[in-house]
C-alpha cells in the first residue's frame, strides 16, 4: 500500500490525495518517529537537564542536535521560515560548510552527551549539495542516526536505497494534498516527484520502524484536507504524520492570514484528535501543542542547533543565541550562564500559534508576529 493507492486525477487540479473510506489506522499504529519524537526518554532528559541547571549535579544530556547548512534550495515555499522564498536569509544561515574537523568535534560532543542523532533541520534542500552523503556517512561513522527534512524532489530510487542502508530517517515535506495547490505554494512542479519519493521509501519499508514521516504545515486553506484526507491516508499506510501549525517567524502580512488564530488552532487540534479517535488512535490536545499527536514543543530543553555562521542557538526558530563556535568551544557554550538561564526561563515555543483550552490561556508575552493571532 502506498500514497498512489489513494490518489485521484482531476483534469483541473491534477493529482489529489483522497482519504474517504478509510476507517482505521494500520495495526499496530506507527506514531513515533525514530530519534525525533517526544517520548518517555525525552521527558527523562528534560528532568535531568533542569535538575543539572538548578543543582549542578550530574551532566547535560541531549536527545539530538540540529545542524543547519548553507545548502541551496530548489523550492521557494511561501512563508519559508528560513526566508528562502523572499531571498532574505537570517544572518546565522550565512557561512561556510563545516570542515570535517568541526563536524567530528560537534558530533563527538553530541554523542558524549547522550544524543542519538543529528537532525538536518534545513537552510535549504540537503540533496542539492554534493556533500550530502559524505555528511550522512560521517554521522553514521560516529555511531549516531541521521534525521533529514527534505522536499524529496532530488532523490532517485538508488539514493533512497542508499539512505535506507544508512538507517536514515526522512521527514518529507508536502504543502497540500492537491497537486496544483502544492506546486503553487512551493514554486515548482514538484508534487509528483515528492509523492514518488514517499512511495519509494514505503516500498523498501522505511515506514515500518518509524523512519518515515510526511510534514505538512496546516493553514486555513488546507485544514479540511489535512484532517479528512492526509491524516487518514498516512495512518492507514503507517507513515508518521508530522502535521504542524504554520511557522510565522518569516511570513509577510498576507501570509500571516494563512495561519490559524489561537481560536482556529483550538478547533483544529480538536478535529485532529477526533479524526484519530475514529481511526483507533487516542490522544488529547494539550496546552502549548503545535504538532499533531505530540506534546508541547520543548526542544530547547533537550536539543540545540548549530548554524553556518557557527552560532549555537536554542532551536530551528533561532530565537536565542547561546554563543559562537568561532569564539569558544561547544562544551563551554552549553555550560555557560546564558545557557543555564535560558533553560530555567524556557516556557514554550513561540514560532507559531499553539493549542489553548481557552483565550484565557494565551500568554501575554507573545512575540510581535503572533499578536494578530489573538482574534
Amino acid at each position: 500500500m502506498n500514497i498512489k493507492n489513494f490518489i485521484n486525477n482531476d483534469k483541473k487540479l491534477g493529482m489529489v490525495i483522497r482519504g474517504y473510506g478509510i476507517t482505521s489506522a494500520l495495526i499496530p499504529p506507527i506514531r513515533k518517529l525514530k530519534y525525533y519524537s517526544v517520548d518517555a526518554e525525552t521527558n527523562r532528559i528534560i528532568f535531568n537537564n533542569l535538575h543539572w541547571v538548578r543543582t549542578g549535579e550530574g551532566h547535560l544530556l541531549f536527545q539530538f542536535m540540529y545542524l543547519f547548512l548553507p545548502t541551496p534550495c530548489n523550492q521557494r515555499c511561501k512563508g519559508c521560515f528560513m526566508g528562502q522564498d523572499k531571498r532574505r536569509l537570517p544572518a546565522n544561515l550565512k557561512g561556510k560548510y563545516f570542515s570535517q574537523k568541526e563536524l567530528d568535534q560537534t558530533i563527538s560532543f553530541a554523542k558524549e552527551s547522550g544524543a542519538k542523532a543529528v537532525v538536518y533541520g534545513g537552510g535549504g534542500e540537503l540533496f542539492m549539495w554534493s556533500g550530502a552523503f559524505g555528511l550522512i556517512e560521517s554521522v553514521v561513522r560516529h555511531g549516531l542516526g541521521m534525521v533529514i527534512f527534505t522536499n524529496g524532489t532530488c532523490l532517485s530510487s538508488d539514493k533512497i536505497e542508499r539512505l535506507n542502508s544508512l538507517g536514515v530517517v526522512l521527514i518529507v515535506s508536502l504543502r497540500d494534498t492537491v497537486e496544483s495547490y502544492h506546486n503553487a505554494i512551493v514554486g515548482i512542479n514538484g508534487f509528483r516527484k515528492t509523492i514518488e519519493t514517499i512511495d519509494a521509501a514505503i516500498e523498501i519499508g522505511m515506514h515500518r520502524d518509524g523512519r518515515l514521516a510526511v510534514e505538512m504545515p496546516v493553514t486555513v486553506q488546507n485544514e479540511d484536507r489535512v484532517v479528512n484526507d492526509l491524516l487518514p491516508v498516512l495512518r492507514a499506510i503507517g507513515i508518521v504524520p508530522w502535521i504542524e501549525e504554520f511557522i510565522q517567524i518569516a511570513t509577510s502580512e498576507e501570509e500571516k492570514l494563512c495561519g490559524h488564530s489561537f481560536r482556529q488552532a483550538r478547533k483544529f487540534f480538536q478535529r485532529m484528535a477526533a479524526k484519530d479517535t475514529e481511526l483507533g488512535i487516542q490522544w488529547t490536545p494539550k496546552f502549548g501543542q503545535r504538532m499533531s499527536d505530540q506534546t508541547k514543543c520543548q526542544r530547547p530543553l533537550y536539543s540545540f542547533a548549530i548554524f553556518p555562521n557557527r552560532d549555537v542557538v536554542d532551536c530551528p526558530a533561532h530565537s536565542i543565541t547561546y554563543g559562537n563556535l568561532s569564539e569558544e568551544s561547544l562544551e563551554n557554550i552549553l555550560r555557560s550562564e546564558r545557557f543555564r538561564k535560558s533553560l530555567l526561563n524556557y516556557k514554550l515555543c513561540p514560532c507559531s500559534v499553539f493549542y489553548t483550552d481557552s483565550n484565557a490561556q494565551i500568554p501575554e508575552d507573545l512575540p510581535g508576529y503572533l499578536k494578530e493571532a489573538i482574534r
